[in-house]
Protein backbone atom coordinates (compact mmCIF):
# COMPACT_ATOMS: atom_id res chain seq x y z
CA UNK A 1 0.00 0.00 0.00
CA UNK A 2 1.53 3.24 -1.13
CA UNK A 3 0.09 5.48 1.92
CA UNK A 4 2.09 4.09 5.47
CA UNK A 5 2.51 5.84 8.92
CA UNK A 6 6.24 6.54 7.70
CA UNK A 7 5.13 7.61 4.46
CA UNK A 8 2.31 9.88 6.51
CA UNK A 9 4.95 11.61 8.81
CA UNK A 10 7.41 12.51 5.55
CA UNK A 11 5.28 13.97 4.16
CA UNK A 12 4.30 16.22 6.60
CA UNK A 13 7.89 17.14 7.34
CA UNK A 14 8.76 18.03 3.79
CA UNK A 15 5.54 20.42 3.89
CA UNK A 16 6.78 21.82 6.83
CA UNK A 17 10.29 22.09 5.64
CA UNK A 18 9.21 23.81 2.61
CA UNK A 19 7.31 26.44 4.65
CA UNK A 20 10.41 27.00 6.32
CA UNK A 21 12.22 27.28 3.26
CA UNK A 22 11.00 30.48 2.15
CA UNK A 23 11.88 32.27 5.23
CA UNK A 24 14.40 30.92 7.25
CA UNK A 25 16.18 28.13 4.21
CA UNK A 26 15.36 28.98 1.03
CA UNK A 27 17.49 31.30 -1.50
CA UNK A 28 16.71 33.09 -4.23
CA UNK A 29 18.60 30.39 -6.21
CA UNK A 30 16.46 27.79 -5.05
CA UNK A 31 13.00 29.36 -5.69
CA UNK A 32 14.08 30.68 -8.97
CA UNK A 33 15.38 27.08 -9.77
CA UNK A 34 12.16 25.71 -8.33
CA UNK A 35 9.56 28.13 -10.33
CA UNK A 36 11.69 27.44 -13.56
CA UNK A 37 11.84 23.64 -13.76
CA UNK A 38 8.12 23.57 -12.90
CA UNK A 39 6.58 26.62 -15.78
CA UNK A 40 8.92 24.38 -18.05
CA UNK A 41 7.23 21.34 -16.69
CA UNK A 42 3.91 22.64 -17.10
CA UNK A 43 4.14 23.69 -20.55
CA UNK A 44 5.04 20.56 -21.73
CA UNK A 45 2.27 18.86 -19.62
CA UNK A 46 -0.16 16.49 -21.37
CA UNK A 47 -4.05 16.45 -20.06
CA UNK A 48 -4.90 12.88 -19.14
CA UNK A 49 -8.00 11.65 -21.20
CA UNK A 50 -8.81 8.64 -18.86
CA UNK A 51 -8.14 7.02 -15.47
CA UNK A 52 -6.02 4.04 -16.57
CA UNK A 53 -3.37 5.08 -14.90
CA UNK A 54 -5.19 3.43 -12.05
CA UNK A 55 -6.28 0.05 -13.89
CA UNK A 56 -4.65 -2.84 -11.91
CA UNK A 57 -2.48 -5.82 -13.77
CA UNK A 58 -4.30 -8.23 -10.93
CA UNK A 59 -8.02 -8.98 -11.17
CA UNK A 60 -7.70 -10.81 -8.01
CA UNK A 61 -9.92 -9.07 -5.12
CA UNK A 62 -7.88 -8.46 -1.57
CA UNK A 63 -9.19 -8.11 1.46
CA UNK A 64 -8.26 -4.24 3.10
CA UNK A 65 -10.61 -5.07 6.21
CA UNK A 66 -13.91 -2.93 7.76
CA UNK A 67 -13.41 0.49 9.15
CA UNK A 68 -16.54 1.97 10.71
CA UNK A 69 -16.38 5.06 8.44
CA UNK A 70 -14.81 5.28 4.40
CA UNK A 71 -14.95 8.47 2.80
CA UNK A 72 -14.31 8.63 -1.00
CA UNK A 73 -12.32 11.95 -2.19
CA UNK A 74 -10.27 14.11 -0.36
CA UNK A 75 -11.42 17.07 -1.49
CA UNK A 76 -12.48 20.15 -0.04
CA UNK A 77 -15.38 18.60 2.02
CA UNK A 78 -14.18 15.28 2.18
CA UNK A 79 -11.07 16.21 3.94
CA UNK A 80 -12.59 18.31 6.30
CA UNK A 81 -15.32 15.55 7.45
CA UNK A 82 -12.37 12.89 7.82
CA UNK A 83 -10.74 15.57 10.19
CA UNK A 84 -14.17 16.12 12.17
CA UNK A 85 -15.12 12.41 11.72
CA UNK A 86 -11.72 11.31 13.13
CA UNK A 87 -12.07 13.83 16.61
CA UNK A 88 -13.82 10.36 17.71
CA UNK A 89 -11.08 8.85 18.90
CA UNK A 90 -13.17 5.35 19.17
CA UNK A 91 -14.11 5.16 15.61
CA UNK A 92 -12.02 4.35 12.51
CA UNK A 93 -12.08 6.23 9.42
CA UNK A 94 -10.62 5.46 6.33
CA UNK A 95 -10.25 8.02 3.46
CA UNK A 96 -9.82 7.05 -0.05
CA UNK A 97 -8.11 9.91 -2.35
CA UNK A 98 -6.28 8.80 -6.37
CA UNK A 99 -3.76 11.87 -6.23
CA UNK A 100 -1.43 13.02 -3.62
CA UNK A 101 -0.37 15.67 -1.26
CA UNK A 102 1.15 19.08 -2.24
CA UNK A 103 4.58 18.79 -3.01
CA UNK A 104 4.99 22.07 -1.83
CA UNK A 105 6.04 23.33 -5.48
CA UNK A 106 4.47 25.34 -7.94
CA UNK A 107 0.84 25.00 -6.84
CA UNK A 108 1.90 27.05 -3.37
CA UNK A 109 2.97 30.21 -5.17
CA UNK A 110 -0.21 32.13 -5.93
CA UNK A 111 1.48 34.10 -8.54
CA UNK A 112 2.05 31.33 -11.05
CA UNK A 113 -1.64 30.37 -11.00
CA UNK A 114 -2.33 30.20 -14.49
CA UNK A 115 0.68 27.29 -14.72
CA UNK A 116 -1.40 25.48 -11.73
CA UNK A 117 -4.14 23.20 -14.17
CA UNK A 118 -1.27 21.86 -16.37
CA UNK A 119 0.23 19.73 -13.41
CA UNK A 120 -0.64 16.28 -12.14
CA UNK A 121 -3.25 18.12 -9.68
CA UNK A 122 -5.97 18.49 -12.34
CA UNK A 123 -7.75 15.99 -13.64
CA UNK A 124 -8.50 17.94 -16.84
CA UNK A 125 -11.71 16.46 -18.09
CA UNK A 126 -13.04 18.23 -21.11
CA UNK A 127 -16.73 18.60 -22.06
CA UNK A 128 -18.35 16.98 -25.42
CA UNK A 129 -18.81 19.01 -27.94
CA UNK A 130 -21.16 21.91 -27.43
CA UNK A 131 -23.99 23.82 -29.51
CA UNK A 132 -23.76 27.48 -27.84
CA UNK A 133 -20.26 27.95 -25.77
CA UNK A 134 -16.96 27.16 -26.44
CA UNK A 135 -17.57 27.35 -30.33
CA UNK A 136 -14.01 28.76 -30.86
CA UNK A 137 -12.35 25.73 -29.01
CA UNK A 138 -10.91 22.51 -31.21
CA UNK A 139 -13.49 20.35 -31.26
CA UNK A 140 -16.19 22.95 -29.86
CA UNK A 141 -15.06 21.60 -26.56
CA UNK A 142 -14.90 23.28 -23.04
CA UNK A 143 -12.08 22.19 -20.61
CA UNK A 144 -13.03 21.73 -17.47
CA UNK A 145 -10.20 21.60 -14.62
CA UNK A 146 -11.03 19.63 -11.53
CA UNK A 147 -8.58 19.38 -8.64
CA UNK A 148 -6.76 15.54 -7.79
CA UNK A 149 -5.18 15.52 -4.94
CA UNK A 150 -5.36 15.60 -0.99
CA UNK A 151 -7.34 19.23 -0.88
CA UNK A 152 -8.96 18.86 -4.21
CA UNK A 153 -9.81 21.97 -5.98
CA UNK A 154 -8.12 23.79 -3.06
CA UNK A 155 -4.96 22.60 -4.94
CA UNK A 156 -5.43 24.54 -8.53
CA UNK A 157 -8.10 27.13 -7.69
CA UNK A 158 -7.54 30.91 -7.43
CA UNK A 159 -8.18 30.78 -3.69
CA UNK A 160 -11.35 32.75 -3.50
CA UNK A 161 -12.82 33.00 0.68
CA UNK A 162 -16.23 33.60 -0.76
CA UNK A 163 -19.54 32.38 1.73
CA UNK A 164 -22.06 33.18 -1.02
CA UNK A 165 -25.36 35.36 -0.02
CA UNK A 166 -27.04 34.57 2.89
CA UNK A 167 -30.23 34.28 0.70
CA UNK A 168 -28.81 31.00 -1.50
CA UNK A 169 -28.84 29.09 1.55
CA UNK A 170 -32.60 30.57 3.05
CA UNK A 171 -33.58 28.70 -0.78
CA UNK A 172 -32.52 25.69 1.13
CA UNK A 173 -34.10 26.09 4.48
CA UNK A 174 -36.32 22.94 4.55
CA UNK A 175 -33.99 21.15 3.23
CA UNK A 176 -30.34 21.57 5.24
CA UNK A 177 -30.65 24.42 7.18
CA UNK A 178 -27.14 26.21 7.86
CA UNK A 179 -26.92 28.68 10.49
CA UNK A 180 -23.62 31.13 8.89
CA UNK A 181 -21.83 33.66 11.29
CA UNK A 182 -19.31 35.91 10.67
CA UNK A 183 -15.73 36.30 10.63
CA UNK A 184 -14.45 34.00 13.76
CA UNK A 185 -11.09 34.35 14.89
CA UNK A 186 -10.47 30.77 15.54
CA UNK A 187 -10.07 28.21 13.03
CA UNK A 188 -7.53 25.98 11.02
CA UNK A 189 -8.06 28.18 8.01
CA UNK A 190 -6.38 31.23 7.51
CA UNK A 191 -8.27 34.13 5.38
CA UNK A 192 -6.21 37.78 4.17
CA UNK A 193 -5.92 40.39 1.38
CA UNK A 194 -3.61 40.55 -1.25
CA UNK A 195 -0.85 43.39 -0.31
CA UNK A 196 0.05 45.70 -1.82
CA UNK A 197 -2.74 47.14 -3.62
CA UNK A 198 -1.97 48.07 -7.06
CA UNK A 199 -3.30 50.74 -8.94
CA UNK A 200 -5.33 48.68 -11.45
CA UNK A 201 -7.18 47.78 -7.90
CA UNK A 202 -7.74 51.67 -6.67
CA UNK A 203 -8.60 52.72 -10.15
CA UNK A 204 -11.52 49.53 -9.87
CA UNK A 205 -12.51 51.12 -6.74
CA UNK A 206 -12.91 54.84 -7.76
CA UNK A 207 -15.30 53.59 -10.61
CA UNK A 208 -17.54 51.74 -8.93
CA UNK A 209 -17.66 54.49 -6.07
CA UNK A 210 -18.66 56.86 -9.14
CA UNK A 211 -21.25 54.38 -9.89
CA UNK A 212 -22.48 54.62 -6.68
CA UNK A 213 -20.89 50.82 -5.05
CA UNK A 214 -19.55 51.39 -2.07
CA UNK A 215 -16.77 49.43 -0.69
CA UNK A 216 -18.01 46.60 1.00
CA UNK A 217 -17.63 43.21 3.18
CA UNK A 218 -18.31 40.30 0.73
CA UNK A 219 -18.77 38.02 3.31
CA UNK A 220 -20.37 40.22 5.85
CA UNK A 221 -24.18 40.88 5.46
CA UNK A 222 -24.36 43.05 2.24
CA UNK A 223 -22.87 41.10 -0.76
CA UNK A 224 -23.43 43.84 -3.54
CA UNK A 225 -20.71 46.58 -3.52
CA UNK A 226 -17.06 46.64 -4.77
CA UNK A 227 -14.40 44.56 -2.60
CA UNK A 228 -10.77 43.64 -1.61
CA UNK A 229 -10.58 39.64 -2.13
CA UNK A 230 -10.30 37.57 0.16
CA UNK A 231 -8.18 34.51 -0.14
CA UNK A 232 -7.60 31.35 2.04
CA UNK A 233 -3.19 32.30 1.93
CA UNK A 234 -0.94 32.36 4.73
CA UNK A 235 1.66 34.83 4.20
CA UNK A 236 0.60 34.63 0.70
CA UNK A 237 1.01 31.38 0.21
CA UNK A 238 -1.41 28.42 -1.01
CA UNK A 239 -3.19 26.90 2.20
CA UNK A 240 -4.85 23.60 0.34
CA UNK A 241 -7.66 21.80 2.71
CA UNK A 242 -5.23 18.79 2.86
CA UNK A 243 -2.10 20.78 4.05
CA UNK A 244 -4.46 22.35 6.91
CA UNK A 245 -7.01 19.65 7.72
CA UNK A 246 -5.24 16.57 6.94
CA UNK A 247 -1.17 16.73 6.59
CA UNK A 248 -1.64 17.56 10.80
CA UNK A 249 -3.59 15.08 11.81
CA UNK A 250 -2.26 12.15 10.38
CA UNK A 251 -0.86 11.12 14.04
CA UNK A 252 -4.21 9.85 15.23
CA UNK A 253 -4.86 6.22 15.37
CA UNK A 254 -8.42 7.16 14.04
CA UNK A 255 -7.60 8.38 10.58
CA UNK A 256 -5.83 6.50 8.17
CA UNK A 257 -5.42 7.98 4.84
CA UNK A 258 -4.24 6.05 1.20
CA UNK A 259 -3.35 7.95 -1.91
CA UNK A 260 -2.97 6.60 -5.30
CA UNK A 261 -6.22 4.74 -4.96
CA UNK A 262 -9.09 4.50 -7.31
CA UNK A 263 -12.17 3.96 -6.04
CA UNK A 264 -14.48 1.76 -8.95
CA UNK A 265 -17.59 0.94 -7.30
CA UNK A 266 -19.47 0.98 -4.42
CA UNK A 267 -21.07 -2.63 -3.26
CA UNK A 268 -24.39 -2.67 -2.18
CA UNK A 269 -26.42 -5.33 -1.04
CA UNK A 270 -29.11 -5.72 -3.69
CA UNK A 271 -31.81 -7.66 -1.36
CA UNK A 272 -31.77 -4.52 1.51
CA UNK A 273 -30.09 -1.83 -0.55
CA UNK A 274 -27.07 -1.37 2.36
CA UNK A 275 -24.18 0.60 1.10
CA UNK A 276 -21.72 -2.35 1.99
CA UNK A 277 -18.05 -1.93 1.07
CA UNK A 278 -16.09 -0.40 -1.64
CA UNK A 279 -13.76 -1.47 -4.16
CA UNK A 280 -10.47 0.42 -5.33
CA UNK A 281 -7.39 0.04 -7.00
CA UNK A 282 -3.97 0.79 -5.78
CA UNK A 283 -0.61 -0.22 -7.59
CA UNK A 284 -1.23 -3.49 -9.04
CA UNK A 285 -4.26 -4.73 -7.11
CA UNK A 286 -7.75 -4.07 -6.16
CA UNK A 287 -8.85 -3.93 -2.50
CA UNK A 288 -12.30 -4.77 -0.68
CA UNK A 289 -13.10 -2.43 2.14
CA UNK A 290 -16.21 -2.73 3.96
CA UNK A 291 -17.74 0.28 6.12
CA UNK A 292 -19.87 -0.57 9.49
CA UNK A 293 -21.26 2.73 9.78
CA UNK A 294 -21.43 4.62 6.54
CA UNK A 295 -19.88 5.09 3.22
CA UNK A 296 -19.58 9.02 2.12
CA UNK A 297 -18.87 10.00 -1.34
CA UNK A 298 -16.97 13.03 -1.68
CA UNK A 299 -15.26 12.43 -4.87
CA UNK A 300 -16.93 16.17 -6.07
CA UNK A 301 -19.22 16.79 -9.45
CA UNK A 302 -18.11 14.96 -11.20
CA UNK A 303 -16.24 11.91 -10.00
CA UNK A 304 -19.36 11.28 -7.52
CA UNK A 305 -22.41 11.05 -9.81
CA UNK A 306 -19.92 8.67 -11.76
CA UNK A 307 -19.20 6.03 -8.89
CA UNK A 308 -22.97 6.17 -8.15
CA UNK A 309 -23.71 5.17 -11.41
CA UNK A 310 -21.03 2.98 -11.79
CA UNK A 311 -22.31 1.04 -8.46
CA UNK A 312 -26.11 0.84 -9.94
CA UNK A 313 -27.63 3.99 -8.87
CA UNK A 314 -28.61 6.49 -11.11
CA UNK A 315 -31.35 6.82 -14.04
CA UNK A 316 -32.61 3.60 -14.83
CA UNK A 317 -32.77 3.95 -18.61
CA UNK A 318 -29.49 5.35 -18.75
CA UNK A 319 -27.94 2.25 -16.25
CA UNK A 320 -29.53 -0.15 -18.98
CA UNK A 321 -28.36 1.40 -22.05
CA UNK A 322 -24.32 1.11 -20.49
CA UNK A 323 -25.18 -2.55 -19.24
CA UNK A 324 -25.34 -1.70 -15.27
CA UNK A 325 -28.08 -3.38 -13.06
CA UNK A 326 -30.36 -1.13 -11.29
CA UNK A 327 -30.17 -0.62 -7.97
CA UNK A 328 -32.22 2.60 -7.55
CA UNK A 329 -33.33 4.27 -10.17
CA UNK A 330 -32.54 8.26 -9.04
CA UNK A 331 -31.64 11.41 -11.39
CA UNK A 332 -27.82 11.19 -10.69
CA UNK A 333 -25.98 13.64 -13.25
CA UNK A 334 -29.25 15.06 -14.68
CA UNK A 335 -29.56 18.51 -13.24
CA UNK A 336 -25.47 19.67 -14.16
CA UNK A 337 -25.31 23.78 -13.74
CA UNK A 338 -22.21 25.89 -13.49
CA UNK A 339 -21.30 29.51 -13.95
CA UNK A 340 -20.13 31.09 -17.34
CA UNK A 341 -17.66 33.78 -17.57
CA UNK A 342 -16.29 35.51 -20.11
CA UNK A 343 -12.93 37.98 -20.49
CA UNK A 344 -13.59 40.98 -22.28
CA UNK A 345 -9.65 42.59 -23.37
CA UNK A 346 -8.73 46.43 -23.16
CA UNK A 347 -5.81 48.27 -24.03
CA UNK A 348 -4.79 51.12 -21.19
CA UNK A 349 -2.41 53.90 -20.95
CA UNK A 350 -1.70 53.42 -17.41
CA UNK A 351 1.74 52.43 -16.85
CA UNK A 352 3.15 49.11 -15.25
CA UNK A 353 5.71 47.89 -14.22
CA UNK A 354 6.60 44.56 -14.39
CA UNK A 355 8.80 43.65 -11.06
CA UNK A 356 12.05 41.34 -12.13
CA UNK A 357 12.15 37.97 -10.69
CA UNK A 358 14.40 39.17 -7.93
CA UNK A 359 12.34 41.72 -6.94
CA UNK A 360 8.84 39.55 -6.76
CA UNK A 361 10.48 36.92 -4.65
CA UNK A 362 11.76 39.75 -2.35
CA UNK A 363 8.10 40.44 -1.71
CA UNK A 364 7.25 37.40 -1.26
CA UNK A 365 9.51 35.76 1.44
CA UNK A 366 8.07 38.74 3.13
CA UNK A 367 4.34 37.45 2.38
CA UNK A 368 3.58 40.51 0.01
CA UNK A 369 3.63 40.88 -3.49
CA UNK A 370 2.66 39.88 -7.32
CA UNK A 371 3.42 36.52 -6.08
CA UNK A 372 1.20 36.41 -3.44
CA UNK A 373 -1.76 36.12 -5.69
CA UNK A 374 -3.07 34.75 -9.16
CA UNK A 375 -2.45 36.81 -12.00
CA UNK A 376 -5.54 35.56 -13.30
CA UNK A 377 -7.75 37.24 -10.58
CA UNK A 378 -7.53 40.56 -9.39
CA UNK A 379 -7.12 41.99 -5.91
CA UNK A 380 -10.45 43.45 -6.14
CA UNK A 381 -13.82 42.75 -7.98
CA UNK A 382 -17.38 43.22 -7.46
CA UNK A 383 -21.07 42.00 -7.25
CA UNK A 384 -23.93 43.50 -8.54
CA UNK A 385 -27.55 42.91 -9.20
CA UNK A 386 -29.18 43.11 -13.01
CA UNK A 387 -32.51 43.66 -11.14
CA UNK A 388 -32.37 45.47 -7.78
CA UNK A 389 -34.18 42.77 -5.34
CA UNK A 390 -34.37 43.25 -1.73
CA UNK A 391 -33.03 39.87 -1.24
CA UNK A 392 -29.32 41.23 -2.26
CA UNK A 393 -28.27 37.68 -3.86
CA UNK A 394 -25.87 39.16 -7.06
CA UNK A 395 -26.56 38.02 -10.39
CA UNK A 396 -22.49 38.50 -11.59
CA UNK A 397 -19.40 39.39 -10.30
CA UNK A 398 -16.84 41.59 -12.15
CA UNK A 399 -13.22 41.71 -11.66
CA UNK A 400 -10.08 43.36 -13.44
CA UNK A 401 -6.68 41.84 -14.15
CA UNK A 402 -3.37 42.80 -15.85
CA UNK A 403 -1.82 39.90 -17.09
CA UNK A 404 1.94 38.99 -15.94
CA UNK A 405 4.89 38.12 -18.53
CA UNK A 406 5.81 35.54 -15.79
CA UNK A 407 8.17 33.75 -18.22
CA UNK A 408 9.78 37.09 -18.84
CA UNK A 409 10.57 37.40 -15.46
CA UNK A 410 11.71 33.49 -14.80
CA UNK A 411 14.01 34.09 -17.65
CA UNK A 412 15.25 38.17 -16.58
CA UNK A 413 13.69 39.53 -19.45
CA UNK A 414 10.74 42.10 -18.61
CA UNK A 415 10.18 45.08 -20.18
CA UNK A 416 7.65 47.75 -18.66
CA UNK A 417 4.89 48.62 -21.80
CA UNK A 418 3.83 52.16 -22.96
CA UNK A 419 0.14 50.10 -23.48
CA UNK A 420 -0.72 47.53 -20.86
CA UNK A 421 -3.38 45.23 -21.42
CA UNK A 422 -5.56 44.19 -19.06
CA UNK A 423 -8.90 42.60 -18.66
CA UNK A 424 -12.25 42.72 -17.08
CA UNK A 425 -14.16 39.57 -16.80
CA UNK A 426 -17.52 39.05 -15.87
CA UNK A 427 -18.74 35.82 -14.29
CA UNK A 428 -22.76 35.00 -14.20
CA UNK A 429 -24.22 33.48 -11.34
CA UNK A 430 -28.17 33.22 -11.97
CA UNK A 431 -27.78 30.75 -15.31
CA UNK A 432 -31.43 28.43 -16.33
CA UNK A 433 -29.58 26.13 -18.84
CA UNK A 434 -28.98 22.54 -17.32
CA UNK A 435 -26.51 20.26 -18.54
CA UNK A 436 -25.64 16.13 -17.99
CA UNK A 437 -23.01 14.40 -16.97
CA UNK A 438 -23.60 10.29 -18.26
CA UNK A 439 -21.24 7.54 -18.34
CA UNK A 440 -19.09 6.79 -21.62
CA UNK A 441 -19.59 3.12 -20.59
CA UNK A 442 -19.24 0.34 -17.82
CA UNK A 443 -15.89 0.86 -17.86
CA UNK A 444 -14.74 2.83 -14.44
CA UNK A 445 -11.52 4.42 -16.43
CA UNK A 446 -13.53 5.82 -18.40
CA UNK A 447 -13.81 9.73 -18.39
CA UNK A 448 -17.75 10.48 -18.43
CA UNK A 449 -19.36 12.41 -20.67
CA UNK A 450 -19.97 16.12 -19.67
CA UNK A 451 -22.19 18.09 -21.08
CA UNK A 452 -22.51 21.70 -20.00
CA UNK A 453 -25.19 22.50 -22.61
CA UNK A 454 -24.87 26.04 -21.75
CA UNK A 455 -27.31 28.98 -23.12
CA UNK A 456 -29.60 26.26 -24.12
CA UNK A 457 -32.72 27.63 -22.31
CA UNK A 458 -35.81 28.50 -24.30
CA UNK A 459 -35.99 32.33 -23.86
CA UNK A 460 -32.29 33.02 -24.06
CA UNK A 461 -32.21 34.62 -20.83
CA UNK A 462 -29.21 33.31 -19.67
CA UNK A 463 -27.00 34.88 -22.44
CA UNK A 464 -29.18 38.40 -22.49
CA UNK A 465 -28.48 38.11 -19.16
CA UNK A 466 -24.76 37.97 -19.13
CA UNK A 467 -24.95 40.53 -22.60
CA UNK A 468 -26.35 42.69 -19.24
CA UNK A 469 -23.23 42.29 -17.64
CA UNK A 470 -21.02 43.67 -20.99
CA UNK A 471 -23.27 46.10 -20.92
CA UNK A 472 -22.36 47.06 -17.24
CA UNK A 473 -18.99 46.59 -17.62
CA UNK A 474 -18.85 49.61 -20.37
CA UNK A 475 -20.61 51.28 -18.17
CA UNK A 476 -17.79 51.03 -16.15
CA UNK A 477 -15.07 51.86 -17.99
CA UNK A 478 -17.01 55.30 -18.90
CA UNK A 479 -16.34 56.12 -15.66
CA UNK A 480 -13.27 59.10 -15.32
CA UNK A 481 -11.06 56.99 -13.62
CA UNK A 482 -10.96 54.42 -16.73
CA UNK A 483 -11.19 57.48 -18.93
CA UNK A 484 -8.13 58.73 -17.23
CA UNK A 485 -6.14 56.49 -19.30
CA UNK A 486 -7.83 56.05 -22.05
CA UNK A 487 -9.53 52.40 -21.80
CA UNK A 488 -10.28 51.24 -24.89
CA UNK A 489 -12.42 47.67 -25.78
CA UNK A 490 -9.94 45.48 -27.93
CA UNK A 491 -11.91 43.62 -30.87
CA UNK A 492 -11.87 39.64 -30.17
CA UNK A 493 -11.64 39.69 -34.05
CA UNK A 494 -13.43 36.56 -34.29
CA UNK A 495 -13.95 35.53 -38.03
CA UNK A 496 -16.87 33.57 -36.63
CA UNK A 497 -18.46 37.30 -35.77
CA UNK A 498 -17.23 39.82 -37.77
CA UNK A 499 -20.01 39.67 -40.30
CA UNK A 500 -21.68 41.48 -36.95
CA UNK A 501 -21.01 45.42 -35.98
CA UNK A 502 -19.07 45.74 -32.80
CA UNK A 503 -20.31 46.06 -29.69
CA UNK A 504 -23.95 45.06 -31.32
CA UNK A 505 -26.23 42.85 -29.46
CA UNK A 506 -25.68 39.92 -32.32
CA UNK A 507 -21.66 40.75 -31.53
CA UNK A 508 -21.86 40.00 -28.14
CA UNK A 509 -24.13 36.93 -28.68
CA UNK A 510 -21.99 35.19 -31.13
CA UNK A 511 -18.63 36.64 -29.50
CA UNK A 512 -20.09 34.68 -25.90
CA UNK A 513 -20.93 31.34 -27.96
CA UNK A 514 -17.09 31.42 -29.35
CA UNK A 515 -14.74 32.42 -26.71
CA UNK A 516 -17.18 32.01 -23.01
CA UNK A 517 -15.85 29.55 -20.60
CA UNK A 518 -17.41 27.70 -17.72
CA UNK A 519 -17.07 29.00 -13.99
CA UNK A 520 -15.82 25.67 -13.31
CA UNK A 521 -17.90 26.30 -9.89
CA UNK A 522 -20.29 22.99 -10.76
CA UNK A 523 -23.09 22.01 -8.98
CA UNK A 524 -26.39 19.41 -8.82
CA UNK A 525 -25.26 16.36 -10.28
CA UNK A 526 -26.61 14.29 -6.78
CA UNK A 527 -29.28 17.20 -5.99
CA UNK A 528 -30.25 17.44 -2.25
CA UNK A 529 -33.95 17.58 -2.37
CA UNK A 530 -37.38 16.43 -0.82
CA UNK A 531 -38.83 13.84 -3.17
CA UNK A 532 -36.65 11.40 -5.66
CA UNK A 533 -40.06 11.53 -7.72
CA UNK A 534 -39.11 15.56 -8.40
CA UNK A 535 -34.58 14.59 -9.32
CA UNK A 536 -33.72 14.58 -5.68
CA UNK A 537 -31.03 12.36 -5.19
CA UNK A 538 -30.02 13.00 -1.67
CA UNK A 539 -32.31 14.02 1.30
CA UNK A 540 -31.49 17.16 3.38
CA UNK A 541 -28.90 14.78 5.49
CA UNK A 542 -27.45 14.11 2.41
CA UNK A 543 -28.25 10.45 2.32
CA UNK A 544 -28.89 8.79 -1.07
CA UNK A 545 -32.60 7.99 -1.50
CA UNK A 546 -33.40 4.02 -1.03
CA UNK A 547 -29.62 3.24 -0.30
CA UNK A 548 -28.65 2.84 3.64
CA UNK A 549 -25.27 3.63 5.10
CA UNK A 550 -24.68 5.81 2.06
CA UNK A 551 -23.68 9.50 1.74
CA UNK A 552 -22.94 12.12 -0.66
CA UNK A 553 -21.33 15.16 0.42
CA UNK A 554 -19.73 17.82 -1.77
CA UNK A 555 -20.51 20.41 -4.15
CA UNK A 556 -23.02 18.11 -6.05
CA UNK A 557 -25.86 17.83 -4.09
CA UNK A 558 -26.24 21.76 -4.11
CA UNK A 559 -29.49 21.68 -6.45
CA UNK A 560 -28.63 25.48 -7.80
CA UNK A 561 -25.84 27.59 -8.03
CA UNK A 562 -24.38 29.73 -5.31
CA UNK A 563 -23.86 33.39 -5.67
CA UNK A 564 -20.15 33.26 -5.46
CA UNK A 565 -17.48 31.21 -5.63
CA UNK A 566 -17.60 27.29 -4.44
CA UNK A 567 -15.30 26.12 -2.31
CA UNK A 568 -16.78 27.55 1.25
CA UNK A 569 -20.08 26.40 0.34
CA UNK A 570 -18.26 23.02 0.50
CA UNK A 571 -16.71 23.32 3.77
CA UNK A 572 -19.51 24.80 5.01
CA UNK A 573 -21.37 21.79 3.85
CA UNK A 574 -18.64 19.43 5.53
CA UNK A 575 -18.52 20.99 8.80
CA UNK A 576 -22.44 20.76 8.79
CA UNK A 577 -22.74 17.34 8.23
CA UNK A 578 -19.73 16.25 9.82
CA UNK A 579 -21.79 17.43 13.13
CA UNK A 580 -25.04 15.74 11.97
CA UNK A 581 -23.42 12.29 11.47
CA UNK A 582 -21.83 12.16 14.85
CA UNK A 583 -25.34 12.97 16.17
CA UNK A 584 -26.40 9.97 14.03
CA UNK A 585 -23.64 7.75 15.75
CA UNK A 586 -23.64 8.88 19.11
CA UNK A 587 -20.55 10.77 18.70
CA UNK A 588 -19.52 13.97 20.70
CA UNK A 589 -20.04 16.73 18.81
CA UNK A 590 -17.67 19.23 19.01
CA UNK A 591 -18.38 22.82 19.36
CA UNK A 592 -16.06 25.85 18.47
Amino acid sequence: MKYTKLYSVTIFLFLTFVRLGRTQLGTFNYYKNLLTTSVEQALNFTPPTNAYMYKPKNDTILDYGTYDFVIIGAGVSGSIIANRLSEITTWRILLIEPGDFSDGGLIQVPGFFMYHNSTKYNWAYTSVPQKNICLGNPNQTCPIARGKGVGGGSLINALVYCRGPPGDFDKLAGLAPIDLSYHGKVGLLHVEHGLPMTEFGKQFFDANREMGYELIDYNGPNMIGSTYIQRFTRHGEREDFGSIFISPYLGRPSLKVITGSYVIKIEINKVNKVAESVLFTNGVNTYRVKASKEIILSAGTIASPQILMLSGVGPQKHLKDVNIEVIQDLEVGSKLKDHIDYLLPFSSNMKFHQPTLFEELSDYFKGTGYLTYPPSLPQALGFYQINKTETGVPDFEIFSLVPQDLTGMLYNSVKDANTTLQYIGTEFFTIKSTGTLRLKNNNPYEYPLIDMNAFSDKNDDDIDMVYQSIRFIFKLINTKPYRKYNVQYIDDNSSACSKYPVKSKKYWYCILKEIAFPGLHMVGTCCMGIDPKKGAVVDSKLRVFGIKNLRVADASVYPELIAGHSTIPCATLAEKISDDIKRDHGGIVFEN
